[in-house]
């Protein structure tokens, strides 16, 4: 999978070693007198006044009995630190340890641990112009860093694109000036489990922490970053390299650390674990108390929770096993797992977590992965594939009509009940139809053959010899046929993927029934993903092909753009490694998706232009969008306000709101 980033324009395990923890007794640290010592004060007959019976005081109120949740995970952590293991297991953890600064809920954002998310409108996030010289870091035209040298192209403050050279910035010309961004972010207050106060600083500590090249992971953000610094308690601002406006703006913030506890260590020994590291303290609902390699992590309820008011987090001691990884979902919760986390659930498995889910033993949920399986048209083809000669075939995909006809014809709704039993939902454009950003004019091209074979008459490709199959027709000037070109193509696919290999084997078959002859071939996966011009996929030199790409929040449409349409660059295309397999070049699609890629999420312009680009692509069909994969949980019924997202990579995202009914 590819995926895009974001540069002025939105983006497309060794078992840990047991951790010891000393018993802390209710009564440690608590000063009492000695036994020995403690004698009653005498009192005199003459001081003594009967007074009957004590008057009894209100009753101790009776604490809560624990209420204990097991939860169990597709596999062991690694690492515990915040920066260290990102499998989604380690997530689900961190989930419980760190207080989220913000969600990711319905495909958008929303605020946490953080007062607010800030906005251009409201002002806590700005667009400003600061002067630049030559020698500067920048971030130029395409999104990249540079240092700003003669020869580099980059946006001026007043929008137009331009080449440095010294002249700009020599004595007495007018200031070279760029837009730079910076954002302001306020932390509700939390205090961590030790009782010392969450501040603005402990961000700055992650963030330098995060910065650091002995910390793995994306550093993209950070090399984008010009400062991160705290200006308030609870304040932190962030501001960008100049001419880097970046779409996600307001997620620019770092999740605290510790800067009491861990500021004394090396970035590399928080990283792998290694010396006498502590105990981590916690701003998350939980506190760490114990793990057991092989078998489980426990945590218990953090006294100090910021939220503790509202009553959260509602369970007292969570356990989060991993030694059942590998065992079915239904064995799991048979086994005492109140959750079952998706990364241990296959789909092989649905059947098994339907039927268990039909009989009341568990409760299942199914929400998107936001991976997308779509079969792609070749429609602009590479050099002589496709161009009719004898080595190639004619250009069916150039008409729009012939694929409408064709997605008409394909069943897709029998692909999700077979594949996904039933539980996903078909695709009509690269984002599902519950994204806040999918048009509502759409056009859907629901499964209807007989409309599929009248839009193949109408272009004129018939069955003139009666062997089921359509033929391109030519004719003289008597209407006398002259020639004829069976309507035969391919569709390939991967050959280790026994799930498109059943995709192509159904769609055949249902085109067949619109008189189109389809020849099914794979290769390996080496092989098929491999950068062009030989690949058959990005070397586009396909008929139809079938594959998936991993989507995010924002709608993908710069998949489909012209400009990244694979071919060598010297003949004007987006290189070879680029991401654009079908060759569709749609000038009102571009226009829209550019705009969308280049606004600023909240503005009118992002809103509007997105839904212009998904409504184009729609009516073009450039693909078959097919269905989501899907991301299967299951508890057992008796557990409360579980809410997997489809945008949420974990579904342990609220982990204080969990609760058993009692």
């Amino acid at each position: 999978m590819i995926a895009i980033v974001a540069c002025r324009e939105e983006p497309l395990p060794t078992p840990a070693a047991t951790v010891n923890v000393a018993a802390v007794g209710d009564d440690d640290n608590i000063e009492v007198a000695p036994a020995d010592t403690a004698v009653p004060q005498a009192t005199s007959e003459a001081e003594f006044t009967p007074t009957g019976p004590p008057t009894p005081g209100p009753p101790t109120p009776t604490p809560p009995p624990p209420k204990p949740m097991t939860i169990c995970l597709g596999a062991e952590p690694t690492s515990l630190f915040l920066y260290g293991d990102d499998s989604l297991a380690a997530t689900a953890v961190r989930h419980a340890l760190y207080e989220n600064l913000f969600t990711t809920l319905n495909y958008d954002y929303q605020p946490q641990g953080l007062q607010k998310l800030p906005s251009l409108d409201e002002g806590d996030a700005r667009i400003g112009l600061v002067e630049v010289r030559e020698g500067d870091l920048i971030v130029n035209s395409a999104g990249n860093v540079v240092f700003l040298v003669p020869g580099v192209q980059f946006v001026r403050g007043d929008g137009e694109f331009i080449t440095f050279d010294r002249s700009l910035t020599a004595d007495g010309a007018e200031p070279l000036l760029m837009q730079q961004m910076s954002v302001n972010f306020t932390f509700k207050p939390m205090i961590w489990s030790d009782g010392t106060a969450v501040t603005a600083t402990d961000s700055v500590f992650s963030y330098q922490i995060a910065a650091s090249p002995d910390v793995p992971g994306d550093h993209s953000k950070i090399e984008r970053t010009a400062s991160y610094e705290a200006t308030g308690d609870l304040a932190v601002t962030w501001t960008g390299l100049p001419g880097f406006l970046d779409p996600e703006y307001f997620t620019n913030v770092w999740t605290p650390l510790p800067q009491h506890q861990l500021g004394e260590f090396a970035a590399a020994d928080l990283v792998s674990g290694s010396g006498s590291l502590p105990n981590p303290v916690s701003n998350g609902p939980f506190v760490f108390s114990d793990w057991l390699a092989g078998e489980a992590i426990t945590l218990r309820q953090n006294p100090n929770y910021y939220r503790a008011d509202e009553g959260l987090p509602h369970i007292t001691e969570l356990t989060m096993r991993f030694d059942l990884a590998g065992e079915t979902a239904v064995n799991q919760i048979a086994a005492g797992c109140d959750v079952v986390t998706h990364d241990g659930i296959s789909l092989s498995q649905m059947p098994e977590v339907l039927a268990a889910a039909e009989a009341g033993d568990l409760l299942a949920s199914f929400v998107s992965n936001n991976i997308f399986e779509h079969i792609d048209f070749g429609i602009n083809s590479w050099e002589n594939y496709g161009d009719g000669n004898r080595n190639g075939r004619p250009d069916w995909f150039e008409d729009v009509r012939v694929r409408r006809a064709i997605t008409l014809c394909t069943n897709r709704q029998q692909l999700v009940d077979e594949i996904t039993f039933g539980q996903s939902r078909i695709l009509h454009a690269y984002i599902p139809d519950d994204h806040p950003l999918y048009p509502a004019e759409a056009q859907a091209w629901d499964y209807d053959p007989a409309a599929g074979n009248s839009l193949l008459d109408e272009i004129g490709l018939e069955d003139t010899d009666g062997d089921g199959f359509r033929e391109l027709v030519e004719r003289d000037l008597s209407f006398s046929i002259v020639a004829t070109t069976t309507m035969s193509i391919t569709l390939g696919t991967n050959s280790e993927s026994e799930i498109r290999l059943r995709i192509n084997e159904l769609v055949a078959a249902n085109l067949a029934e619109c008189g189109i002859q389809v020849n099914t071939y794979d290769v390996i996966a080496e092989e098929w993903f491999e950068d062009g011009p030989f690949s058959p996929l990005f070397g586009r030199r396909f008929d139809l092909a079938t594959f998936a790409w991993r989507t995010g929040i924002a709608p993908p449409c710069g998949l489909y753009l012209s400009s990244n349409v694979t071919g060598p660059e010297e003949r004007g295309f987006g290189g070879w490694g680029n991401i654009n397999a079908t060759g569709w070049i749609d000038e009102d699609f571009d226009a829209a998706c550019s705009a969308a890629r280049t606004s600023l999420p909240g503005t009118p312009e992002y809103t509007e232009q997105h839904l212009e680009a998904a409504q184009i692509f729609t009516e073009q069909l450039p693909i078959i969008p097919l269905f989501h994969y899907l991301k299967t949980a299951v508890t057992q019924p008796t557990v409360l306000n579980f809410q997997p997202d489809a945008s949420q990579p974990s579904e342990l995202w609220n982990l204080a709101e969990l609760d058993i009914e009692e």
